[in-house]
């Protein structure tokens, strides 16, 4: 691609990123007009704006579980990815992943579930759920990350005089960033989506009109709370797509052997 054509698309990509977010901003604050294109939408509702919350407070409830979650999923996966790496979890690396695995095929409903007992109502249910199902991308994208950093960088970094440590920080981190950065941004549009199951548990978030629109029939707060939910999703996927963020050709290269 010629560099006109790599600026271009630069351009493009970022464009499409601050009109998302602009979208998701517009969804969120200016309730009349989000409002007039409810009525558009669904012109046979009387009431088509959820009245119990506004709008932004749905909107910060659902960035708090999403972000929470995924934090808390972040600091666990990867140190997962890096245990299996590790010398001493080498040996117990399929047991591992094997354990994230298995937090993926409890359904999360079933999860909440069964720590309200434990947390009572509220976000925690909700964290918790999302937590377990966030480990496994971030640990197999750590673990393909790191594994896919070229030997011949690794060679070059030790003949430099380079401790492990060193390599780690200053080379295998920074080549693997690009598939990690790849899990990170699949677990963040997937928290966003299933942070709306918050509402079953009284966690808030944008879920709470999408399940007074099931319980009442109305089919404008179903997409009150499902529009702005999927802007941001878009717009967290478009961000994190980002060129600075796609794989490098030393990580590409690797994987292709």
């Amino acid at each position: 691609m010629t560099r006109e054509g790599t600026n271009g698309s630069v351009v493009a990509h970022w464009m499409s990123v601050i009109v998302l977010g602009a979208l998701t901003l517009w969804m969120t604050f200016h309730t009349q007009g989000f409002e007039r294109l409810l009525r558009f939408l669904v012109p046979d509702q009387r009431v088509v704006i959820y009245q119990t919350k506004p709008l932004p407070t749905l909107m910060g409830e659902q960035i708090y579980l999403t972000l929470a979650a995924s934090a808390l999923a972040l600091v666990v996966g990867a140190a997962l990815g890096l245990l299996a790496l590790s010398r001493v979890g080498r040996p117990f690396r399929d047991l591992i992943v094997s354990v994230g695995n298995l937090a993926q095929t409890v359904p999360s409903v079933a999860i909440m579930a069964l720590v309200i007992p434990l947390t009572g109502y509220g976000a925690e249910p909700v964290i918790i759920a999302l937590v377990l199902y966030s480990i496994l991308p971030i640990m197999l994208n750590v673990i393909a990350g790191i594994e896919g950093v070229s030997p011949d960088a690794i060679d070059a970094a030790t003949g430099v005089g380079m401790t492990a440590r060193e390599r780690f920080l200053a080379v295998q981190l920074p080549l693997a960033m690009p598939v990690i950065m790849g899990g990170v941004k699949n677990m963040l549009v997937i928290n966003v989506s299933a942070a709306t199951l918050g509402a079953v548990v009284a966690a808030g978030g944008l879920g709470m009109p999408i399940l007074a629109g099931f319980k009442e029939y109305n089919d404008a707060f179903i997409l009150e709370g499902a529009l702005p939910s999927i802007a941001l999703a878009l717009f967290i996927d478009r961000l994190l797509s980002a060129p600075a963020y796609q794989a490098s050709p030393a990580t590409s290269n690797t994987k292709s052997r």
